[in-house]
């Protein structure tokens, strides 16, 4: 019996240690889940970089640019050579005549073939702007991705924030109840605030989650990452608007002398080619003799030629065009947001310089005044309120400025 008893501590016992032991390594398998899936944060010239090294389009781009390097070294293909049989001067036994074996090529003239190479090099210079201007989209992008996700946190904090100031503002309506001080209606005030707080948290965190997810698939990483760093104004200079190496003016010019090079390379149709050919030939019956020939190939019907230049012509004409319009649009736009960039730079001072201490301080007063009874509720919620949207109207106005701002380093190019 005793033996037995022995056997069952034993056998409990070992389950027992068994039960740790699993709850440990659950516990140590949660954890490392939680640390696994934390976001490694990266601030914005970071997260570009990796932007740019997992963007598909900047590889599709850059291998646009060297398929028309590699054209660029082909000149003016030729055409194919001609290999043939012919005979002349044989009667019907095919004894007597001339019986050749031909071969004919015909040569472009230098002039075609280099018309042809700076065509595809024009072509090349075009891939390149494109290349160059998607990864100033791409930079733009994540940008407005990475602001939107600072902005979100940071509204989240305030929220947060919020509601501790309304949790704060419910135990003292409750204090001041239970002394006699005041009634419940100030409670229900507090209460209503601090529900409606706690649902904005809510929304928050699901908004988060949102921007945070479409951060990560802009930067396109297997790596979760979050956004560094907070909203902020530039201390830089202002932004060079001049437009000087504009990546949206580049592609244009870079079309305006790939229809250029379109032109001449139509005018190259009408150069007259290299006829070349040489032949083995048996004159009756006695073998071997050659021949060969020389000559030009002329266009001698040049309307069509004729009207395929003026086509490419009017394409340059039209091409200085879209560069005018680019160049009037960029104009207005680059104004337009400079002055918008101006006007939220200044807001964004008022607030931070004048309006925030004013507000501050008033809370601060209101709040010692009503735990001591000397102003009502509604006077102290007001201010309680008025802080919580002068703290929004901020982050809102810091917010826009930065995309204005990532806007406008678009547009020029900066």
């Amino acid at each position: 019996m005793d033996m037995r008893i022995d056997h069952y501590k034993v056998e409990e016992m070992r389950i027992f240690i068994e039960k740790i032991i699993v709850i440990f390594l659950s516990l140590f398998l949660l954890l490392s889940a939680n640390l696994l899936s934390q976001e490694t944060s990266v601030g914005l010239e970071e997260a570009i970089d990796i932007a740019r090294s997992n963007y598909a389009g900047l590889k599709r781009d850059e291998l646009s640019v060297e398929r028309f390097r590699t054209l660029s070294k082909s000149g003016q293909p030729h055409q194919p050579a001609q290999i043939f049989i012919s005979g002349e001067e044989f009667n019907t036994d095919g004894q007597l005549g001339i019986h050749s074996l031909n071969v004919q090529q015909n040569f472009y003239l230098p002039g075609a073939s280099n018309a042809r190479k700076n065509y595809y090099r024009s072509q090349s210079e075009v891939a390149d702007k494109q290349l160059a201007l998607t990864d100033r989209t791409l930079e733009w992008e994540v940008k407005k991705a990475y602001y939107q996700l600072l902005y979100i946190k940071e509204d989240k904090t305030l929220i947060e924030e919020n509601e501790a100031l309304y949790e704060e503002f419910m135990t003292i309506a409750e204090q001041r109840m239970k002394t006699g001080e005041t009634g419940k209606i100030p409670l229900l005030a507090a209460r209503t605030r601090l529900g409606k707080a706690r649902l904005d948290k809510e929304h928050a965190k699901e908004k988060h989650q949102i921007a945070l997810s479409l951060f990560n698939q802009w930067l396109n990483s297997t790596e979760p990452y979050d956004a560094a760093g907070e909203l902020i104004v530039s201390e830089e200079d202002r932004i060079d608007t001049s437009r000087a190496g504009n990546p949206h003016m580049a592609i244009f010019e870079a079309r305006k002398d790939l229809a250029g090079s379109m032109i001449s390379l139509q005018e190259s149709k009408l150069q007259p080619q290299l006829n070349t050919g040489a032949r083995l030939q048996t004159v009756s019956g006695d073998f071997p003799f050659f021949g060969y020939q020389i000559g030009l190939n002329i266009p001698l019907f040049r309307k069509a030629y004729n009207t395929q230049i003026d086509a490419a012509k009017i394409r340059l004409k039209e091409n200085q065009a879209a560069i005018d319009a680019k160049r009037q649009m960029l104009s207005r736009v680059i104004s337009d947001l400079q002055y918008r960039l101006d006007h939220q730079g200044h807001v964004v001072e008022y607030l931070r310089e004048d309006l925030f201490p004013l507000v501050k301080e008033q809370l601060e007063v209101n709040h010692k005044a009503y735990r001591e009874g000397e102003i009502g509720y509604l006077e102290y919620l007001n201010s309680l309120e008025e802080d919580v949207e002068l703290k929004r109207k901020y982050l809102e106005a810091l917010y826009e400025y930065n995309l204005i701002r990532a806007e406008l380093e678009y547009w020029t190019g900066n």
